[in-house]
């Protein structure tokens, strides 16, 4: 009576069920194996890498993107981050970079913006009131407002810029009116004939020639 010889599957046939496993299975099993047929691995392993990619995490010790992370490039909450909404360390954060922690305009830091001022009649003044976003930690004296009415002065080198511990008014489009003064805002809306700028702000006044009058521009104040 002849004896039925048992064939080994071959390596091509145990990869195939393997792969057919996980992917009825649908669980992440690592198996090894240690056989001659290479090229056979080689070719499995190219066509099922592109369904086995991992695409986000919830955590992460280093991510490019992450919900929560010990180091990140963007996060939304982390302990070091380059940007992050919420972080311990950022180079920068919601919080503005020019404030101090008394809410002043750091030494050195600049702020900008624009002023306008129309209108009048022969006993009045038009105005354009100068507010600061950061108040500064202290007034600026008269001598440290300076209204520019071309393109630069000493201490205004040009729009945007002012050097530190002066207010630069830039004029801008200008009709019927003359720039006549800076006025610090006293209280009770009393202003300060003495010029210069209080911690939050200053004034520019005018006088008018005609009637049809305004005047426009922008200012730039960096901290002492």
């Amino acid at each position: 009576m002849s004896k039925r010889r048992f064939r080994l599957p071959s390596p091509a046939l145990v990869i195939s069920m393997v792969a057919l496993s996980l992917v009825l299975g649908g669980t992440a099993v690592a198996a090894t194996a240690t056989h001659g047929d290479k090229k056979a691995d080689t070719k499995l392993i190219k066509k099922l890498a592109p369904t086995l990619s991992v695409k986000h995490a919830n955590t992460a010790d280093t991510a490019t993107n992450a919900t929560s992370a010990t180091n990140a490039t963007n996060a939304t909450n982390a302990t070091n981050a380059t940007n992050a909404t919420n972080a311990t360390n950022a180079t920068h954060a919601t919080s503005a970079d020019a404030a101090t922690g008394q809410g002043t305009l750091r030494s050195g830091a600049s702020e900008s913006g624009v002023w306008a001022a129309s209108g009048g009649a022969a006993t009045s003044y038009p105005s354009a009131p100068i507010s600061f976003p950061i108040p500064l930690a202290a007034p600026l004296d008269n001598a440290h407002t300076i209204y520019v009415s071309g393109a630069s002065a000493t201490h205004c080198s040009g729009l945007g810029h002012a050097d530190p511990g002066y207010l630069c008014a830039y004029q801008g489009e200008i009709n019927n009116l003359a720039f006549l003064r800076f006025l610090t805002p006293g209280g009770a809306g009393t202003p300060s004939l003495a010029g210069g700028a209080a911690a939050a702000g200053s004034v520019l006044y005018f006088t008018f020639t005609a009637s049809t009058n305004y005047a426009d521009g922008s200012w730039t104040v960096t901290a002492p």
